[in-house]
């Protein structure tokens, strides 16, 4: 019985001995990986990602608009708006789809944030091309750039055919009308229907 624990001890020792090399080596070649990147470096990896992920999402719609002038032409000022978002939306995310696995954000966080940049490109994108047209004509069309602008106000969110204004301009205050005599006007509210 003494000689095959003798036996055992002594392959238990050999073990030991190739495991401790191993680990050895593995421990100096993850000092030296991480020896290269600052620890600030790493820890911006994922929130990094996150980002990158919104932007995936607002790049998939406009190139999903792309397709889509392509396909289509320039977008009709009559058309049912909500019958365009959803092809919008649809298409933009099948392509963040076919990303997904080429980028490696297939995580609920990275769906989230690329969800969230179809959202904003889908509501604000026509915002850009107020404010930079002749880009946006280069890239589509003249005539792409002129029905979007037509179709939607500057500094806005347009959701289901209407422009939601975002003005910056402070409202004026108006005098209170104390007269029962004198009408009071309410203060007109502008939706762009099309």
């Amino acid at each position: 019985m003494a000689h095959g624990q003798d036996i055992f001890a002594e392959r238990l020792a050999r073990l030991n001995d190739t495991h401790g090399h191993r680990q050895k080596q593995q421990t100096a070649t993850a000092r030296a990986a991480r020896g290269r990147t600052p620890d600030w470096v790493r820890n911006m990896v994922y929130p990094g990602s996150l980002v990158g992920a919104c932007f995936v999402g607002i790049l998939t719609v406009i190139l999903s608009r792309y397709v889509m002038f392509h396909m289509n032409g320039a977008p009709d000022p009559d058309g049912d708006a909500d019958l365009t978002m959803l092809m919008d939306g649809g298409l933009a995310l099948a392509i963040a789809f076919v990303l997904r696995n080429a980028l490696n954000m297939s995580s609920k966080e990275h769906l989230a944030c690329k969800t969230a940049g179809i959202w904003i490109a889908l509501t604000c994108m026509h915002n850009l091309v107020h404010a930079y047209p002749m880009t946006w004509a280069n890239a589509f069309s003249p005539e792409w750039v002129e029905r979007t602008v037509e179709m939607t106000e500057p500094k806005s969110i347009f959701f289901r055919g209407m422009s939601f204004t975002l003005d910056d301009k402070a409202p004026e205050a108006e005098p209170v009308n104390t007269d029962p005599s004198i009408p009071t006007s309410k203060p007109e509210i502008k939706i762009n229907r099309g």
